[in-house]
């Protein structure tokens, strides 16, 4: 097991990256918790420069794409939980000819979900609407609140022979999604995933379930506590079109990113 820990977003994945870069090839069961997921400084900023430049270099999508596809939260900005939930009928049906998207992204399913009778459910409404009604409690519950992406009631089907039997790896990588009422009723978000891109996907994907969890939590009216992602297996990727010194320059420049005064890292 490789816990980490950093009070930013981009601090928790430098850590975690620099795990993964002596472990030279994989980590099972990497645990990063970012301890104020919304917060934002100049060096966290500057690290998540960094990496996007270097994504953007290589062609792979940037960062805010990949947080998109967890939670849309350009939609929120514009028309709250209402526009969100429209996002199967105005979003996806724009992106979902996108390779990457072909098995629907995990803000679709986040959205919309088809029961067993055909009749279509919305999981993050019903999860705030139980919030809510937990919250009114004089005691509410601490630990009811689930997006399951895999089993029922919240059923999603990752997996179908017929599309991902030639796939090594198929479907989708987050497994699970848990939110739990802290002490003083601030929000607690852990996240399951079964494989994880670091490069490529793990910044993006910590934005993006920041951003679930903000919503969440602001929709209720309760604070944001820590953000919790555990990937099972975790790859720092030395095969997708750099190599790797390009891997440690990346991750030298972020190191020296987290180390700048706060004045200097603002100037940049």
């Amino acid at each position: 097991m490789h816990p980490c820990s950093d009070t930013t977003r981009a601090g928790a994945w430098l850590k975690a990256a620099q795990i993964l870069r002596k472990q030279k090839t994989h980590a099972y069961n990497l645990i990063v918790e970012v301890e104020q997921p919304a917060l934002a400084t100049p060096q966290s900023r500057a690290i998540e420069s960094r990496v996007d430049a270097f994504l953007r270099a290589y062609d792979c999508q940037p960062i805010h794409t990949v947080a998109e596809t967890i939670f849309p939260a350009a939609e929120y900005v514009s028309g709250g939980l209402p526009k969100v939930l429209q996002y199967p009928n105005t979003v996806f049906p724009e992106i979902k000819s996108v390779s990457a998207n072909s098995r629907g992204t995990y803000a679709l399913r986040l959205t919309q979900r088809k029961c067993s009778d055909g009749t279509l459910m919305h999981p993050l409404d019903l999860l705030i609407d139980k919030l809510r009604r937990q919250l009114k409690r004089a005691g509410p519950q601490r630990a009811v609140y689930e997006l399951d992406l895999g089993l029922e009631p919240l059923e999603l089907k990752f997996y179908d022979p017929e599309i991902d039997h030639a796939n090594p790896r198929g479907g989708q990588c987050l497994s699970h999604v848990s939110l739990k009422l802290g002490p003083d009723r601030e929000l607690y978000l852990t996240a399951l995933y079964r494989y994880q891109y670091f490069l490529q996907k793990a910044l993006g994907n910590l934005k993006g379930l920041a951003r679930l969890q903000a919503c969440i939590a602001r929709e209720v009216g309760i604070p944001i506590g820590p953000l919790v992602c555990h990937a099972t297996i975790a790859i720092l990727e030395q095969d997708a079109g750099w190599h790797g010194s390009a891997v440690s320059e990346l991750i030298a420049a972020c190191e020296q990113a987290a180390a700048a005064p706060a004045d200097d890292e603002a100037a940049a």
